[in-house]
């Protein structure tokens, strides 16, 4: 027997990335993980969402937010349409591509 596996919807997705509460699912981010993003991170996720794959200088990591918003959001992005989550990270002296497949739910 299959249990339906839990994906948040995308609309979710976009409030959460505006700072606001999903709608449609309960468990769809987390106050602890931040997914509010700034000017300059919209711009990146919006050149994500017409890609397919994440470009962040270094490791996309705030300060003040304490983790990655962009990176989380994008995930979460993948996970609601059910792709691989692809993040390159630009640093001065190499890159790094990191590849999610937890986001196909793979048995």
């Amino acid at each position: 027997m299959r249990t339906k596996v839990f994906r948040p919807f995308l609309d979710d997705v976009e409030r959460l990335s505006y700072g606001q509460g999903a709608k449609k699912q309960r468990g769809t981010g987390s106050r602890f993980v931040c997914h509010r993003l700034n000017r300059d991170e919209r711009k990146l996720y919006d050149l994500a969402k017409q890609a397919g794959y994440l470009t962040v200088r270094g490791t996309g990591y705030r300060k003040e937010r304490k983790g990655s918003p962009v990176c989380n959001t994008f995930r979460q992005r993948c996970d609601a349409l059910e792709e691989i989550c692809v993040i390159v990270e630009k640093r001065a002296d190499t890159d790094t591509l990191i590849i999610d497949f937890s986001t196909l739910r793979v048995r």
